[in-house]
C-alpha cells in the first residue's frame, strides 16, 4: 500500500507536528501536563483516542477534535479485517416485515434466524433468498425508486399465491377492449364496483386485493402466471373511488401490452415510458382528456361540486374518478371534494379473493 492511500494513525500525525516545532515527547508531555507514560502509551496508537485527548491536541496542534477522533476512527477501522458474514445474513432477514407476515399468517411464528431463512424460502418458493428472490410484475408505485423493497417482494408473492386459487375463464387478449368497455360502464356508478372481480373472471383475468404490508407502497400491480394467466393485484392503500379506478385501468392496460410478460427477464421493472403509457391510458379511458381540459379551462381555479357532477353527467363516470384526476393534475387539493371520493374497499372485497382487513385468510 502506498502513502497516497495508506490510512495513518494520529500518533503519525503527532509526529509530523513535533517535527515541525522541533519538540519532544518530553516536551509534549509537559506541555500536555501528562505523564511521559502516557505520551508513550498515546504514539504507540495501543488505545483508542480518548475525547479529552482530542480536545487536547485540537488546542496545541490545531485542527478540530472532530478532526483527530476521525483519524483515529478510520485507522482502527482499517485494521479491521474480519467481518462477520451471518450478520449480513441475519440483517437480510430482518429487512422482511417478519411480525407483520407472522400475524397474517403468512409464514410461521418462529424467532431463530435459520428458522426465519427456511420460513422465507417456503414463503418465496426458492432455494436461496440472495440470489433467487426476483419479481416479475409491472406495478403502480407511489414512490420512485429503482428496486421493491423486501416488503413489496412478499405482498407481491403473496399476490401470486392467491391468484392460483382465484378462478377464472380460458383468458383472450382479443376480448380485452370489450372488457374494458364493460369495467367503464361499471365506473360510473360506485355500487357497481363488487361486480369488477366477477367481470374480470369472465375475460380470463385474475383479480386480487392484498393488504399492504408494512413499507409497502404499490397501489396495484399485474403480472403472469404462465402465458394465459394474467393476474390484476391490488392493495387498496387509498380507499376512494378515484384512486380505484384509476390503478385498475392502469393495470390492465399492462395486461393488455403483456407488459412484465418475458420469463426470461426475471429482474425487469416497469421502466418509465411502460408507467406514462399505462397511466395516460387509464386516464383517458376513464375520464376523455380532451373534455377533461376544457372543463379545466372554463372552470379553474374554482371547481364546485354543482360542475363536477354536470360533467361526470356528460361523460356517464363517477364524479369521484373526475376528481381524482383533477387531483393528479394539481388542480385541487386532496383535501378537496371528499364527498365525491366514495369510500369503495369494504365494497370490493367483500366479493374479491382478498388477504387482509379482517377476511378468513384464504387458503392457498
Amino acid at each position: 500500500m502506498s502513502d497516497l492511500t495508506r490510512i495513518f494513525p494520529p500518533a503519525k500525525y503527532i509526529k509530523d507536528k513535533l517535527k515541525e516545532r522541533g519538540w519532544t515527547q518530553g516536551d509534549l508531555a509537559v506541555v500536555l501536563g501528562r505523564s511521559s507514560g502516557d505520551i508513550s502509551y498515546l504514539m504507540g496508537s495501543r488505545k483508542v483516542l480518548s475525547p479529552d485527548i482530542a480536545q487536547e491536541l485540537a488546542v496545541v496542534f490545531g485542527e478540530s477534535p472532530e478532526w483527530w477522533l476521525s483519524r483515529d476512527s478510520e485507522y482502527r477501522l482499517s485494521k479491521t479485517e474480519y467481518v462477520d458474514s451471518s450478520i449480513s445474513y441475519r440483517s437480510m432477514l430482518f429487512s422482511f416485515p417478519i411480525k407483520a407476515m407472522q400475524k397474517r399468517k403468512w409464514i410461521a411464528e418462529v424467532t431463530e434466524a435459520k428458522d426465519l431463512e427456511n420460513e422465507f424460502k417456503r414463503f418465496f418458493g426458492v432455494d436461496d433468498l440472495e440470489t433467487d428472490l426476483s419479481v416479475l410484475a409491472s406495478y403502480k408505485r407511489t414512490e420512485r425508486e429503482s428496486s421493491l423493497n423486501n416488503a413489496e417482494k412478499a405482498w407481491i408473492a403473496r399476490a401470486k399465491q392467491l391468484a392460483r386459487a382465484c378462478p377464472a375463464d380460458p383468458f383472450n387478449e382479443n376480448n380485452l377492449n370489450n372488457l374494458e368497455l364493460g369495467l367503464r360502464r361499471l365506473a360510473a356508478k360506485s355500487q357497481a364496483a363488487h361486480r369488477v372481480s366477477a367481470l374480470l373472471a369472465k375475460f380470463g383475468i385474475r383479480f386480487v386485493i392484498i393488504e399492504p404490508l408494512p413499507r409497502v407502497k404499490i397501489d396495484g400491480a399485474a403480472f403472469w402466471l404462465d402465458e394465459e394467466s394474467p393476474v390484476i393485484a391490488m392493495s387498496i392503500r387509498f380507499d376512494n373511488i378515484g384512486s380505484f379506478w384509476f390503478t385498475l385501468m392502469h393495470e390492465l392496460s399492462h395486461i393488455k401490452h403483456r407488459d412484465a410478460f418475458s420469463f426470461d427477464d426475471l429482474e425487469s421493472s416497469p421502466s418509465d415510458d411502460i408507467e406514462i403509457r399505462a397511466s395516460e391510458a387509464a386516464a383517458e379511458t376513464l375520464v376523455p382528456q380532451g373534455p377533461l381540459e376544457a372543463f379545466i379551462r372554463n372552470h379553474s381555479p374554482r371547481y364546485s361540486e354543482a360542475s363536477i357532477n354536470n360533467l361526470a353527467t356528460q361523460l356517464q363516470i363517477h364524479p369521484g374518478i373526475i376528481v381524482g384526476q383533477l387531483q393528479h393534475r394539481k388542480e385541487v387539493g386532496y383535501n378537496h371534494h371528499h364527498k365525491l371520493m366514495v369510500r369503495i374497499r369494504e365494497l370490493v372485497t367483500a366479493i374479491a379473493f382478498t388477504d387482509g382487513w379482517g377476511h378468513p385468510v384464504p387458503q392457498v
